[in-house]
């Protein structure tokens, strides 16, 4: 069943259906909390807040958007609630099995310059303004297409383009600067990316190190804007 029929069941009562909706979109919306608020107590705080909404306003569901659209528009108010409630989030270094999206080459690899990239990265992300954050997780780490990130977040494409941009700037420059002496190399590259604008690479051999702290990325989703 799709996501839409098995609201559409739950809705009719079926008791079982929004449970297979939580189990279905879980590991990304936790993922999606993760990113944002850089710390796994609040990003699980966050995700039961966003699941809890989205069980309030299942009646409210329209299928002007997908429901996944949906769904992640709610995770994404949820974590940017608790972040500016916050101020700053708390940042716990995360576990090298909790870099959800890390390639298992490049753990195999270097698992240590992989793991250390990721949490660097996230460490960054968290110091960086809400809104250009959210733009990075959406459309960095998740590879949503432009038109499908700027609906979730309920802006103008040129907006979420313009945040994207900024935000890739402010996140090199944190990295920079926790680098303390040895700065991660953050460049804003042409190539994969949304809209083939371009995307965060490091270090001379161009290594995402935003894809390094990605959740992983479903195939349909990688399609780019025109």
């Amino acid at each position: 069943m799709t996501d839409e029929e098995l609201l559409a069941a739950h809705l009719r009562g079926d008791r079982s259906a929004f449970g297979q909706l939580v189990a279905r979109h879980e590991r990304r919306i936790y993922g999606i909390c993760l990113r944002m608020l850089g710390n796994r107590e609040d990003a699980q705080d966050a995700a039961q807040e966003a699941f809890v909404a989205a069980l309030r306003r299942a009646s409210t569901y329209r299928q002007a958007a997908a429901f996944s659209t949906w769904l992640y528009r709610i995770a994404v108010n949820a974590a940017t609630d608790q972040a500016r409630r916050r101020a700053r989030a708390r940042t716990t270094p995360l576990d090298p099995e909790e870099q959800p999206g890390l390639p298992r080459e490049a753990v195999a690899s270097d698992p240590g310059e992989t793991v250390a990239t990721a949490v660097a990265v996230q460490s960054a992300l968290t110091r960086i303004p809400v809104d250009f954050r959210v733009a990075v997780v959406l459309c960095d780490l998740l590879r949503l297409p432009y038109a499908e990130a700027a609906d979730i977040l309920e802006v103008p494409v040129g907006t979420l383009k313009s945040r994207v941009f900024r935000g890739r700037l402010a996140l090199a420059e944190q990295l920079s600067e926790l680098g303390q002496g040895a700065p991660v190399k953050l460049q804003v590259v042409s190539g994969p990316g949304p809209a083939g604008t371009g995307a965060l690479a490091q270090g001379p051999e161009g290594t995402g190190a935003l894809a390094r702290a990605s959740e992983p990325v479903d195939s349909q989703r990688q399609t780019s804007e025109e």
